[in-house]
């Protein structure tokens, strides 16, 4: 099932859609919370992401629901660990993002494979996969242009094919 469908029967208050977008989404969620703020406090970033999304879907989940739930994940997680706070008074800080949907890319959990990921991230010029890494893991080691060069070198050598599946 497409996000698109998942965040419609969340609207309307399917709890099934709910613990679907939990199978689909949970685990990439837990690791990313784990990889942030350490296991103890994993669970509870995700379940707390979760009943943002549940509870007030039309402000924090979008058809994009895949990158709304790994984006929500990723602000409670920085704010627990820099802040010191339980995710339930870090999700009071957070603020809605907008993004909107665009039906010709795939899901981005279903199209993900973190090891070809990563391996791509390595074969980047210079310190851009660490730049990368950093970016996303804490949020503000990397300034934008040093960013948006990371991300432009990776998508210009998959698109160009000097980058494949066969190549890693």
């Amino acid at each position: 099932m497409a996000s698109p469908d998942l965040f419609q029967r969340i609207l309307e208050g399917d709890e099934i859609a709910l613990r679907d977008a939990f199978r689909r989404y949970g685990a990439a969620a837990g690791e990313l919370a784990r990889r942030i703020a350490g296991p103890e406090r994993a669970d509870e970033i995700v379940e707390e992401a979760f009943l943002l999304i549940w509870t007030e879907p039309d402000r924090w989940a979008s058809a994009a629901l895949d990158v709304h739930v790994l984006r929500i994940v990723r602000d409670l997680a920085l704010a627990v660990r820099r802040r010191g706070v339980t995710p339930e008074l870090a999700a009071l800080d957070l603020e809605p993002f907008p993004i909107n949907p665009d039906s010709t890319l795939p899901d981005l959990i279903d199209g993900l494979d973190h090891d070809e990921l990563q391996r791509a991230i390595l074969r980047l010029p210079g310190d851009q996969g660490r730049q990368l890494e950093d970016a996303w893991f804490e949020s503000m080691r990397s300034d934008d242009d040093s960013l948006n060069a990371a991300v432009g070198a990776l998508v210009d050598s998959i698109q160009s094919g000097r980058l494949s599946r066969q190549a890693l």
